[in-house]
């Protein structure tokens, strides 16, 4: 009677185990990519990449800012526009 019981405590051990290193590793994971937050806003520098810039969010905070450059060309008299997704 006591075997069985023992084998019960050393399957909760064991699982209960797991649950915590797949935790951590999955919080590894979130933490690296914040930091790698300035390569993913310049993805979305482009025209169309307002709503991807927006969408980069940590907790309820935006991770990136959109932001537009415009300048006339000196050749050509017309106006240019950049489209910067930056990191906040």
């Amino acid at each position: 009677m006591k075997k069985p019981l023992l084998y019960l405590i050393v399957a909760i051990v064991v699982v209960v185990g797991i649950l915590v290193a797949f935790s951590m590793f999955s919080k590894k994971s979130d933490n690296a990519s914040l930091y790698a937050g300035s390569d993913e806003c310049s993805q979305y520098s482009n025209k169309d990449g307002y709503a991807g810039c927006m969408s980069l969010v940590n907790g309820k905070e935006k991770r990136c800012k959109f932001k537009v450059n415009n300048k006339i060309n000196e050749a050509t008299q017309k106006m240019e526009f950049e489209y910067l997704c930056i990191q906040k």
